[in-house]
């Protein structure tokens, strides 16, 4: 891996749910790697039931940087029984779900497979182009995007502490990170990979600022972009 795409996404709401909340959802800060493995196949037309097979860590690349604060909110909604019709609903229930508001990320992704992922994806960004209707957890929640640009990077293997720009995987890290006063530190588990069925086969624990600001620690390596941001992939 020598270059890698990148791009902006954002939108005035997000949800990306965590898995265990059923009744009054919740919603992880940033989009888990496999929400952002479906944004990229709504980018490119890649099959819902099939697209899975094409992102994993073995071949797709995948990191994610706050570009807004985290700012949670949380609104009743009404759901409704469809199940006998539109013309034929009398049952309710009404459950808070917490969305993120104006949310901002930046995705860093480099594929091995250059002719079917990287190079249509790299096309449509381009373009400002997608197959499917681009969102941000839920079909309702609009996203739009742009490209930053195709970048070159290098890996770095270093035991010195070091500003990384993306989130912080803990897997990742050979020392702790230096917790700096001004900043707020979170860390929240989320799913890495999924297999086909939507079964989750690997989480992971991630560190984030909650204002995107930058993370000071002691990865076993990273890797800086030719435009100076240094990131870890998830």
């Amino acid at each position: 891996m020598d270059k890698l795409l990148i791009f902006d996404l954002w939108g005035d709401y997000a949800h990306f749910k965590k898995h265990y909340t059923t009744t009054s959802p919740l919603s992880f800060p940033f989009p888990p790697r496999t929400t952002i493995a479906g944004i990229i196949s709504c980018l490119i037309g890649l099959d819902k039931k099939e697209y899975l097979a094409y992102f994993g860590r073995d071949f797709a690349w995948i990191s994610v940087r706050l570009l807004a604060p985290v700012k949670k909110i949380r609104l009743g909604q009404n759901l409704i029984d469809t199940k006998k019709g539109f013309f034929n609903i009398k049952q309710r229930t009404q459950i808070r779900i917490e969305y993120i508001k104006d949310p901002k990320y930046r995705i860093y992704f480099y594929h091995s497979n250059p002719k079917e992922i990287y190079q249509p994806l790299k096309r449509y960004l381009e373009n400002h182009q997608s197959v499917y209707t681009v969102s941000l957890g839920l079909s309702g929640l609009l996203a739009n995007f742009s490209f930053i640009g195709e970048y070159p990077l290098h890996k770095i293997s270093s035991q010195d502490s070091v500003e990384i720009d993306s989130v912080v995987p803990s897997g990742q890290l050979s020392g702790r990170i230096e917790f700096e006063e001004g900043k707020e530190y979170f860390s929240v588990n989320i799913p890495i990979e999924m297999q086909k069925g939507r079964v989750v086969t690997n989480y992971g624990e991630v560190n984030y600022e909650r204002n995107g600001k930058k993370i000071l620690c002691q990865p076993d390596s990273y890797y800086e972009v030719e435009n100076g941001e240094k990131i870890l992939f998830l």
